[in-house]
Parts: C-alpha cells; structure tokens; sequence
C-alpha cells in the first residue's frame, strides 16, 4: 500500500469545537487530494526531463533526415545538370558583347611564366611540310590549331611559329593539356581554354576526363558513376574566336575535334572569312571524310592529299 492511501486512510482526531459555526479541521478528502498532487507533482518533476530529452531526440533526427534528403535531392539535381548540354542559342556567333568576352576573358598569351618551360620541339608533320610547300613557305602566316599538344602529342604548327614567323591561336579544351599548351611557350601566339561549338553560337557541354577526352558525349551513366572526373567546358564558334582576335584571314586551320569536324566548318561564313588551307584530322573508320570532301567542294575547296589522318584541302582559286 502506498503512503498516500495510508495517510487517506488514517482516521482524524475528532473535530474541535466550532466557532461561529465554522468547522477548525480540514475534512480527510481534501487532505488526501492534496497528498496525491503532490506526489504527483514529484513524479512529473521526475518524468519530465526524460519526456522532453525524448521530444528534442524526436525533433532533432527528423530535421536531420530531412536535411539528408534535401541534400541528397539537390546533390543528385546538382549532378544531373552537369549531365545536360547547355545551349546559349540566344547569342550569335558574331554578337559584339560575345567577341568582347572572347578577347577579355578567353583569351591568353600561350606562356605559362609561373612555370619551367618544356623544351622547343619542332618536329616536322609531313601535313605541316606540304602546307608549308602548297603556300611556297610563307612567312609571317596565320593558324589556327583546334587540339593541340592532346595526349602528350606535339603541335603541328610549333615549327610555323618558331621558324618561320607565323602567329595564331591554340585551341585545347582538356585542362591537362591546356597548361602543358602554355608551357611550350607559343610567346607569338594566343590560347584558349575551350572547345569549338559544333552549332553557331556557345554551348557548354560535360568533359569527362576517363582513360580519354570525350567532348560532346553524354554518358547516361555519369550520374552512378562519380570517379570520372567531370568538368564543364564552354565552346564557342570558330567564327567568334576568328573575330575576337581580328582575323578572318587565316593562312592554315588544322582542324581536330574528335569527331565535330563537320559541324564547326558548317557553322563557318565562309563568305566572311578566308582561309587557304583546312587540314581535318580524322580517323580511319571514320565516315565523314566523304561528307566532309562534298560540302568542302561546295565551298570551292580541293582536296589536295592525305597524310596518314590528316586530309589537306586548299582553295581552289589559289594556283599550285
């Protein structure tokens, strides 16, 4: 029996005498209902911390999953949009706020001062040497090189700049190579860390760094897969790149893209701009070289000859 029921059933001392008619004792009712609250009072003062150390658990782990959610939500929204090309079609390729940019931003002098440079390597390409035959060893040229110095490959054009004069700009889109490009020192020449739009305005596109580059290919699985290194390119027209550094003349472009070859010379205004001699660097599976040799016809372009991947077409207006 617990002590409240025994103080409630404990019997009163008889009542006193009353004056004025007023009782001098509480009746045992009332005592008993103020023992129980306050043996209640005492239990609550020692159940409630428990109940609201619970309440604040409670509280705490569903904000923490909440949040786990959320951020999981937006990682994987985060991760999917790295996933989708980004098409900035509502800019021309000869937009002036665009060529602007090109030359206040994307462009750079091909050093890196901060670093040793590599060594000159001036490696004659057997393409390079007939170019140079086809334009009686011009000096003073201009190129432009989409791809230069990819996977630990040299320039085709190092030996145009280096010994005979020539200027131009490097194209690389992979961060690797871009800083290797800088290191060869093109002092005579301008680099940009991007790739060439295969559509007539910029895009940004996904650049997965796996055992190679791939530009321009999504792969359905990037999201399960987070060890390829994924890394946002922007690319932009060869035409915008010809007029942020002022020349839409251009004595050689060699042409390698891994497989837009023929989108960036379709987005060409090959009424704008004059070049002499295109080289496209293909591979030997691939079947774009005839679509390629047709639409460079229609263009007034021959096909001169090939060397090894690499097919040289020439204006047909300049003589042999």
């Amino acid at each position: 029996m617990t002590a409240s029921s025994n103080i409630c059933n404990t019997p009163y001392p008889p009542p006193l005498a009353q004056q004025n008619g007023l009782p001098t004792t509480l009746p045992s009712s009332m005592k008993c209902l103020d023992d129980t609250d306050s043996h209640n009072r005492i239990l609550t003062r020692r159940l409630l911390p428990i109940a609201l150390f619970f309440v604040a658990f409670a509280t705490v782990m569903s904000v923490l999953i909440l949040y786990m959610d959320n951020t999981a939500m937006k990682h994987h929204q985060f991760t999917l949009s790295l996933s989708k090309d980004m098409e900035l079609n509502g800019i021309a390729q000869d937009d002036p706020q665009l060529i602007m940019y090109l030359r206040e931003v994307a462009l750079f002098p091909a050093i890196e001062p901060h670093q040793k440079s590599f060594e000159a390597q001036e490696p004659t390409f057997a393409d390079t040497e007939f170019v140079l035959k086809l334009l009686n060893f011009k000096k003073n040229g201009i190129f432009v090189e989409a791809g230069a110095y990819s996977d630990g490959k040299t320039s085709k054009t190092e030996v145009l700049e280096r010994k005979f004069n020539w200027k131009g700009l490097l194209i690389q889109p992979d961060p690797r190579h871009y800083f290797n490009l800088r290191r060869h020192n093109r002092a005579k020449s301008q680099c940009v860390h991007a790739c060439l739009s295969p559509m007539p305005y910029p895009r940004e596109v996904t650049l997965h760094n796996e055992n190679d580059v791939k530009i321009n290919d999504i792969r359905s699985n990037s999201i399960d897969n987070p060890d390829w290194l994924v890394i946002r390119v922007k690319c932009f027209p060869l035409y915008s790149l010809l007029l942020a550094m002022n020349s839409s003349n251009v004595d050689y472009l060699s042409l390698a893209t891994d497989g837009t070859e023929l989108q960036v010379l379709e987005t060409l205004p090959f009424d704008r701009v004059k070049i002499e001699i295109i080289g496209v660097d293909l591979n030997e599976n691939d079947s774009d070289i005839g679509i390629i040799k047709k639409f460079l016809a229609s263009k007034k372009y021959q096909f001169m000859d090939r060397f090894n991947g690499t097919y040289i077409f020439m204006m047909n207006r300049v003589k042999i």
